[in-house]
């Protein structure tokens, strides 16, 4: 029998299995022409209608310097998977805009997110979206709510490279319980508007009163928020919490001009491990610490920590105290401008304490050092919007927010904040800062702290240096993607080695078939831990030939060939 024959049955055969290779299907999505097809959700629709569904190994890559529209809401189901990227190549990240919905009660506005995951998962790379049309900036008085949002348990959201702008709300939230939420060199960017909400929204992430197995922000710039950069609270009732965060890292990221509404990493419950680190904050907590604004400290109820007045405590990041969390918390640092220190002069504000009082003590009981876990720094980095001064002295004034949650008075030309838009966060923004700076050899390993896709050249050495990697007492290296390796020795005889890698806690099958698809072995088949695993196989009582081995877990299923000489 030929070698092309042997493939192509071999394909056939493992089509009819439901096995999975890898192999992605590829379809380009037409930049916006026009024409009611080209929009996004529009080409999504056609696209499943015409397959059946949303193909298991589907990936829809937008073309470079591409504008796109999207004026509805895309849907996915759980077991199944959205992938989005840029096509390879020179030019700019692509750019969706999400155009006014043409239905419901308020037409004339964009759909209320972008993507819903009931239960379903999404990858993006390396593309934009936007919350309104904004090359009509006008068009932010009717902007919606957030991007990525969640409706049942069991998703995942993958985001690398990618850059987000203009919501009112959040670009990304979980309303149900979550296995993985990953984002990397990604930017989220201009957080809240008042046109249509309140500043207790404008977050990069809400993660509401969710579970998350693994949570990871790492390389991100979080610029222009409102509120919170991060947002794991149970407002209706504090006390009762949240689901945990059990495995959580943000690490190298910058932070740049944020109010500090209601905190600014306020996490909730946390499980096993927290890491904060090798993070760059500059004007990122803007209001400062004020105790005796009972609006903004309603939202740290969950601490148990007051001021004599009664009111709750205001610090930059908290939880609900528990006495299990391992806490790494070092090499961060902070810088004040100008402008947000005259802004804190003239109202008598304090710059605010990085950490609450539960997370200093357990730091401190664990061998950390709280005192220089946050230093601050003189720096000014290169190229950002204005710090946010003109609406925070609005909020503060007796004839402008009245120090007030919900605004009614609010003029979006005289109070607004620097806003921009995504061209200008794809191609203008650059959190660099001078090399001279002693922030710039101070995170772990001697990197620069903070966003290190502000400094290539030494991202590039980062992401091979060991000294960089973070380790998990117990399971090694926490691997970032589900992962199944080719098999050692192979070909065997008779016994061989499979490794695998899990990024959270899952429940896995391990089995290996023959061609025609027949189960011969089954070698895992129960909840594994997160990190890397090895399974020895032992083929003596098969034939020669070529054999499939498969990993299945909740969120995929990866396969790959092996072959046994006797």
């Amino acid at each position: 029998m030929s070698f092309r024959k042997v493939v192509t049955i071999l394909a056939v055969l493992c089509i009819a299995a439901g096995m999975t290779y890898g192999q992605e299907s590829v379809l380009t999505l037409v930049p916006f022409n026009g024409q009611t097809a080209t929009y996004v959700n529009e080409q999504f629709a056609a696209d499943t209608t015409a397959t059946g569904g949303l193909l298991a190994n589907r990936v829809y890559e937008l073309q470079r310097d591409g504008v796109y529209l999207s004026r509805a809401i895309i849907t996915i189901q759980s077991g199944k998977t959205l992938r989005f990227r840029a096509a390879a190549g020179t030019g700019k990240k692509p750019i969706i805009y999400l155009w006014e919905s043409g239905t419901g009660t308020t037409p004339t506005r964009p759909p209320g997110n972008f993507v819903v995951l009931n239960g379903g998962n999404l990858e993006m790379t390396n593309i934009g979206v936007a919350g309104f049309y904004e090359p009509e900036p006008e068009r932010v008085d009717g902007v919606q709510g957030g991007l990525i949002n969640t409706t049942a348990v069991g998703s995942s959201i993958i985001l690398d490279g990618v850059i987000f702008s203009n919501v009112n709300g959040q670009h990304v939230r979980t309303g149900s319980n979550a296995v993985k939420v990953s984002a990397k060199n990604t930017i989220f960017a201009d957080m809240g508007a008042l046109t249509t909400s309140n500043l207790g929204a404008g977050k990069g992430f809400d993660l509401r009163e969710a579970t998350i197995d693994t949570f990871i922000v790492e390389n991100c710039t979080f610029v222009n928020y409102q509120d919170r950069a991060i947002r794991h609270y149970n407002f209706a009732n504090p006390t009762a919490g949240t689901g945990a965060i059990k495995y959580g890292r943000i690490n190298h990221n910058t932070f740049v001009n944020g109010m500090g509404y209601h905190g600014l990493l306020s996490l909730g419950n946390v499980g096993n491990q927290i890491h904060i680190m090798n993070n760059l904050f500059v004007d990122a907590f803007g209001l400062g610490e004020d105790s005796t604004d009972a609006s903004r400290a309603a939202e740290w109820a969950n601490t148990g920590e007051v001021y004599p007045n009664g009111r709750n405590r205001i610090t930059w990041i908290f939880t609900a105290p528990n006495d299990t969390t391992k806490w790494t918390i070092r090499n961060n640092y902070y810088s004040i401008s100008d402008s947000g220190r005259g802004f804190l002069t003239r109202f008598s504000f304090p710059v605010g304490s990085p950490l609450s009082w539960h997370i200093n003590r357990k730091l401190q009981q664990q061998g950390g050092d709280s005192v220089t876990a946050f230093r601050e720094v003189n720096l000014t980095l290169q190229k950002i919007p204005k710090v946010m001064t003109t609406m925070m002295r609005w909020y503060e004034a007796p004839n402008g927010g009245t120090r007030q949650k919900v605004q009614t008075n609010f003029v979006r030309t005289r109070d607004d904040y620097d806003r921009r838009n995504i061209i200008y966060y794809r191609d203008t923004l650059n959190a660099s800062y001078s090399t001279s700076s002693s922030a710039y050899t101070a995170a772990t390993g001697g990197y620069p702290v903070g966003d290190l896709n502000w400094f290539p050249t030494k991202k590039a050495q980062w992401l091979t240096d060991p000294a960089t990697s973070v380790e998990v007492p117990g399971q090694g290296i926490i691997p970032e993607t589900f992962s199944l390796d080719q098999n050692y020795p192979n070909p065997f005889n008779p016994a061989t080695k499979i490794t695998y890698s899990l990024p959270t806690d899952s429940k896995v099958r391990l089995e290996v078939f023959d061609l025609l698809g027949r189960k011969v072995a089954s070698l895992v088949d129960g909840f594994m831990h997160a990190g890397e695993h090895a399974v020895d196989f032992n083929a003596s009582h098969l034939v020669s030939g070529v054999y499939i081995y498969q990993l299945s877990t909740q969120q995929l299923v990866l396969s790959r060939k092996m072959t046994l000489i006797k």
